[in-house]
């Protein structure tokens, strides 16, 4: 199997056009993302929406066979509450480290923000992805003092070589070339240094994955929400692997067709967000406009049951006949009422282009907000 002579003489073509460009993106879009103000519950749904699917993709990435059910499950219950049978019972103590130490970044870098990459926190974060995790030959912390072999690539394998490479590389990182390059290249490049020295006995790829998302939360590009480039992994783990070992292997140290392709994907992680705020603010924007088109009717119980009505329905697309049954859970707001009044207020709500209602289901319509975006018409 390959080895690769880990050395610090790489090659990042920082004025690249495409480069340049996906930085900028990057950088114009995380600001955006977090300077639109949202509640604090909204902003919570975000968080955990992020870090489920980071939750999912950084353990997918080793193997691990959770669905994003599954991981939801394990971070809705009480840490002494197990989800999965035990024979997965690593598998969810995998979700729970690795929600863990998002969790544990973001309480960091808010109370800490000038905190540095340093061979302790590189420690500290591996400790907590596989602390309560029987790995063969590891331990939580500490660095491995054995050979190990990752896929079809050997890191090195002398003890005394792993602990002078990590304190060769976070000086280097933090006194050398690094010093030059944007913060998002700095993280990717660190993600690329810590998986191929391989320090650890197990959890390698999440400690370093979990280095690249401190480093774009203290650069402020997932201060939002927690989002990773692990989703992204995940998603393409033949050609995320394929480029590690391009980079080792064929240009010995160019990074640039790695960093153009996680670039790429933190592009297109960070437009899901945007689209997910956006979502929220739509949302809170929607129900007030419902207020405005209701307003002579608040005062009013059918009015009141309306607007109770329609910000219950959200996004969800519901069977009208499971309402009028009294299935779902909506249709208490008609306890008592006659089929008449459910039908009656539906077709108001429907004329005044609130609900959308279409093949015997009915949802808010929140795609309404599109005519109070730019470019519309100012009335004089």
């Amino acid at each position: 199997m390959p080895t690769w002579d880990v050395h610090f003489n790489i090659s990042v073509s920082n004025e690249h056009p495409e480069i340049v460009t996906l930085v900028a993106q990057c950088k114009a879009m995380a600001s955006v993302i977090n300077n639109i103000p949202i509640t604090p519950s909204r902003q919570n749904k975000i968080d955990r929406l992020n870090i489920l699917r980071a939750v999912r993709g950084t353990t997918g990435i080793e193997g691990a066979q959770l669905t994003e059910d599954e991981v939801r499950q394990i971070m809705e219950a009480s840490h002494n509450k197990p989800v999965l049978p035990p024979s997965r019972r690593r598998e969810e103590q995998e979700a729970r480290n690795a929600e863990q130490l998002m969790v544990h970044v973001a309480k960091l870098m808010n109370q800490h923000p000038n905190t540095c990459l340093t061979e302790e926190l590189v420690c500290k974060l591996h400790k907590i992805t596989t602390k309560d995790i029987d790995y063969s030959h590891n331990t939580p912390g500490k660095y491995r003092t054995h050979a190990v072999i990752c896929g079809n690539y050997v890191p090195p394998t002398e003890a005394d070589k792993v602990n002078r490479l990590m304190t060769d590389f976070v000086r280097w990182f933090a006194q050398g070339a690094p010093l030059k390059w944007d913060p998002i290249i700095r993280a990717i490049v660190a993600h690329f240094y810590i998986v191929s020295i391989h320090p650890f006995g197990d959890g390698n790829g999440r400690t370093s994955r979990a280095v690249e998302s401190f480093l774009l939360y203290k650069a402020g590009i997932n201060a939002r929400g927690f989002y990773s480039l692990a989703n992204f992994y995940y998603k393409n783990r033949e050609e995320y692997v394929r480029q590690l070992n391009g980079a080792r292997f064929e240009t010995d140290g160019n990074l640039t067709p790695f960093l153009l392709f996680a670039l790429r994907g933190l592009h297109h992680e960070l437009q899901e967000v945007h689209q997910e705020v956006l979502s929220e603010v739509r949302e809170i924007s929607f129900r007030d406009y419902a207020r405005e088109r209701l307003q002579e009717k608040l005062a009013t119980k059918a009015g009141e049951r309306m607007l109770a009505f329609l910000i219950r329905l959200g996004h969800e697309s519901i069977p009208i006949k499971d309402i009028k049954s009294g299935r779902h859970p909506i249709a208490h707001f008609y306890t008592n009422l006659t089929p008449k009044t459910l039908a009656r207020d539906i077709n108001y709500l429907q004329n005044e282009e609130l609900i959308i209602k279409e093949n015997g289901m009915i949802k808010a319509n929140m795609r309404i907000m599109d005519k109070f975006t730019p470019p519309y018409e100012i009335v004089a």
